[in-house]
């Protein structure tokens, strides 16, 4: 929504024959026209109905006779955030103390900054990671512990770069560093944008004797909508999860992570949808597409003789070397489409990116 402010110009008006009131009318120069007696710009707001919106965008008829700006609403800083929404105008104030049910504090960054706040979820359950035993909504400490949320690491880098080079990327640095707590919630605030307008979150170990291992997984957004990004998902995936999808799905050698592995998850209106066939660059990939037989959101089971997406809305796609344009066909609802994206298979990592239906001019499907 766009904000127009309009200046109003009130030209000074000039009444004749004051001296005989009742038998002269009274004369209002341009752009100004007569009320009770008296000169007025002719577009002065004179009744309520002229006046209304809601939230930062609302107005009132003030005492001039003009709309003014509305008694803006206010968030105490100390226990909530304003999160406006740009489409309606409404502002909420969010608490930001509670359970782990609560979203982390995720401020707007600076000019030309960044800020990315979240939940790490589970990759083969797609739940969030479970809350820590102790202390579950504090924050991780220096010295991480082998188990819960706190053993894993969250990164942030260019995503370009990552895809690159994972192992070798240079992480973008937060301001303050990077948050994480015990309920599985993160947060990189004012970081530097990605050179290449991606940004890119990378979840592995924090320790080197975890009690369950995980394998490097990645996400990335565009720098735009870390402006800031609210609710951003980074996934954590488990080698158990990695060995159960590739005995599964009957490969051999490598298994998905080491040969590097792309989840694409089709959502609408954030709900995985069925019958979707992952395309690359608009055609079909039969030779490296793979679907699972779950009954529900969990990704464990890879059916091999699958041809498209069961419950969970998900794709795992192998042989992507370098960024390729991926979408899929089928299960979108009627006038919608699956989003085009760059994407890869990147050596030793699972890369999970999540497709919401869209209307061909791009907007969210209704």
């Amino acid at each position: 929504m766009r904000t127009y402010y309009v200046g109003l110009s009130i030209a000074a008006a000039t009444a004749a024959g004051l001296a005989n009131l009742s038998c002269s009318a009274v004369e209002c120069g341009p752009g100004t026209i007569e009320r009770d007696g008296l000169c007025a710009p002719a577009e002065q707001i004179t009744e309520p109905a002229g006046c209304g919106g809601v939230g930062p965008f609302a107005t009132v008829l003030g005492l001039d006779g003009l709309c003014e700006a509305e008694t803006p609403t206010v968030c105490d800083e100390d226990t909530t955030e304003e999160v406006t929404d740009m489409d309606t105008g409404v502002t909420t104030c969010i608490g930001t103390g509670g359970g782990c049910g609560t979203p982390v504090r995720c401020d707007p960054p600076d000019a030309n900054r960044a800020t990315l706040c979240g939940q790490i979820y589970d990759t083969g359950s797609d739940t969030p990671i479970a809350a820590a035993a102790v202390n579950p909504t504090g924050e991780c400490p220096a010295t991480r512990p082998d188990d819960g949320p706190c053993s894993l690491r969250v990164r942030f880098f260019d995503a370009v770069d990552f895809a690159s080079n994972p192992s070798g990327a240079m992480p973008l640095t937060p301001e303050g560093g990077v948050y994480q707590d015990g309920c599985g919630r993160y947060r990189g605030h004012n970081m530097q944008r990605a050179t290449l307008g991606f940004i890119g979150i990378g979840v592995d170990d924090a320790t080197a004797t975890p009690a369950v291992q995980h394998r490097l997984t990645g996400v990335a957004t565009a720098n735009e909508l870390a402006n800031p990004g609210r609710d951003f998902r980074a996934y954590a995936t488990t080698v158990a999860t990695d060995q159960a999808w590739t005995s599964s799905a009957g490969l051999t050698g490598m298994s998905f992570a080491e040969r590097g592995v792309l989840a694409i998850v089709f959502h609408y209106k954030g709900v995985p949808q069925a019958g979707v066939m992952a395309r690359r660059n608009g055609a079909l990939i039969p030779d490296d597409d793979f679907y699972f037989s779950d009954t529900g959101i969990a990704r464990t089971t890879v059916d091999p003789a699958q041809t498209s997406t069961g419950m969970n809305g998900t794709a795992l796609v192998i042989d992507v070397p370098s960024p390729t344009a991926h979408d899929g066909i089928g299960g979108e609802p009627a006038g919608c489409r699956w989003p085009s994206n760059l994407a890869a298979a990147i050596p030793t990592v699972v890369f999970v990116q999540i497709k919401e239906a869209e209307t061909p001019a791009g907007a969210a499907c209704p």
